[in-house]
């Protein structure tokens, strides 16, 4: 007994003088207070920790197999025991990269996005930079147009990717919106509006352009549209700044979702174009992209790599990463590895509209009807990863509470992560939060499928054109 009161008076004393301790220590931290999770991570980690039996998984941004696993490209694991064969054999090594990257990978990413017939690269007009993937790209351009350029404002379209605006704001930049997606439908371009948007910004205005697969809409102008938008900013001397980061992935033609930028270039525009090599090559972990600053001239050219070099790259992080730039090269840079990636890209952007046509005819199997009126062919007409169905924060809310389907909460659906396994299950929940909504707003509960058709609000009714 003597000894367990001594044992508790010991205890007792070390708590005390650990929270005396505790309370005269002063924190820099201490007024600091959480922040939501990120609203797509937020999602996977919710994800990850649903203990449903039968989840599925729309809400990132991933290429998956049929099988739903992740996919390290063929032409990638050669490049891998390539690369590991000449670290082995002592033929490289890995020591820094300098401050503006890899030399070869510069260069080949510069002609991947620009093409053969670039000017701008003959004649040395190009500054090019290795970054941390597509965000890295971003967020330096961003830098260097603030610090550099003198800009304040940037322009991006209504929606945009979610961290777009972090980027810019974290450069110092305010961000404006101009109209992209058309709110009438929520599902389609509003070109006229985009057009005339832009056409009364001033002179020397900052604009960001998704280059492809714009993201989360899916929704691109026609090749026509980007040859009008090009002549307008080069006749009114707006700055296009592009986000490429599905050159490839996005139609399965390297130099189709190139399109946009060469039209740029060659109207006379002199863009800023970031390219994130996450999805096309699959290197997501790896973080690499690069940035290039189209110049007036070679002098300018040299300057600006040598300010982008010294004062934005240097003091945040030095050099960028080594071994995926080597992969990268090695893929760009041998043609008979180039030719079996391009071919997978075919492979992927091919696997993406499988899943969109399958889930349409399902969705319509199903009675579901499309939130713009349609037949839910907008599924099937977007491109890239993502489809924006057209669903509400409240039906992706219902979602993810009934059936465990997870997407982002502006309807964005990624078709790139969905699985043949899945499209009926998929299907069916997006019918019946749709029905629910229906039965909420008519007051009755429909006891028969064909019932449905009748009691859907009027802004949900199915075409006469349709045909389940």
């Amino acid at each position: 007994h003597v000894l367990n009161r001594s044992h508790l008076l010991s205890r007792s004393r070390s708590t005390v003088a650990a929270a005396a301790a505790t309370a005269s220590r002063h924190s820099a931290w201490q007024g600091t207070q959480a922040v939501p999770a990120d609203p797509i991570l937020g999602l996977v980690a919710a994800f990850k920790a649903d203990a449903a039996p039968r989840k599925v998984n729309l809400a990132q941004g991933a290429f998956r197999t049929d099988e739903g696993l992740p996919l390290v490209l063929p032409s990638v694991v050669e490049a891998e025991r390539r690369v590991s064969s000449a670290l082995a054999s002592g033929a490289i090594d890995k020591e820094y990269l300098p401050i503006e990257g890899d030399a070869t990978f510069r260069t080949l990413s510069a002609k991947l996005i620009f093409g053969d017939e670039s000017a701008a690269l003959a004649e040395g007009r190009c500054a090019t930079l290795q970054t941390l993937s597509g965000t890295g790209a971003v967020s330096v351009a961003a830098a260097a147009l603030c610090r550099m350029a003198g800009a304040r404002t940037i322009h991006v379209p209504d929606p945009s990717w979610g961290n777009h605006g972090h980027i810019f704001r974290s450069a110092g930049l305010e961000v404006q919106t101009y109209a992209y997606l058309d709110h009438r439908t929520g599902t389609t371009l509003d070109f006229d509006g985009m057009r005339a948007a832009l056409s009364g910004l001033p002179r020397g205005s900052v604009v960001l352009l998704h280059a492809c697969a714009h993201n989360p809409t899916g929704i691109d102008p026609s090749g026509e549209e980007w040859q009008e938008l090009a002549e307008l900013f080069a006749g009114r001397g707006l700055v296009a700044l592009f986000d490429s980061a599905y050159q490839g992935y996005a139609s399965g033609d390297l130099d189709a979702d190139a399109a946009s930028v060469r039209a740029f270039e060659a109207a006379g525009v002199l863009p800023v174009a970031c390219q994130s090599y996450a999805k096309s090559l699959g290197l997501y972990g790896e973080r690499i992209g690069a940035v290039n600053f189209v110049c007036a001239s070679r002098e300018e050219a040299e300057a600006v790599l040598s300010t982008v070099k010294q004062t934005i790259v240097r003091p945040a992080y030095s050099s960028p990463p080594l071994h995926g730039a080597r992969l990268a090269a090695e893929v760009l840079g041998d043609a008979a590895l180039f030719a079996q990636w391009r071919g997978e890209l075919r492979g992927m952007a091919n696997r993406v509209h499988r899943m969109r046509v399958l889930l349409a005819d399902a969705l319509r199997a199903e009675g579901a009807p499309s939130p713009d009126g349609g037949d839910w062919g907008h599924v099937v007409d977007q491109i890239g990863m993502f489809a924006y169905t057209g669903l509400s924060a409240s039906h992706v809310d219902s979602l993810r509470e009934r059936h465990h389907v997870y997407l982002t909460r502006d309807g964005r659906m990624s078709m790139a992560a969905m699985k043949p396994a899945d499209i009926e299950y998929v299907a069916r929940a997006v019918r019946s939060v749709l029905a629910e909504e229906c039965r909420v707003e008519s007051g009755r509960h429909p006891a028969r499928k064909q019932d449905v058709d009748r009691d859907w609000p009027s802004h949900h009714r199915k075409p006469a054109r349709y045909s389940p």
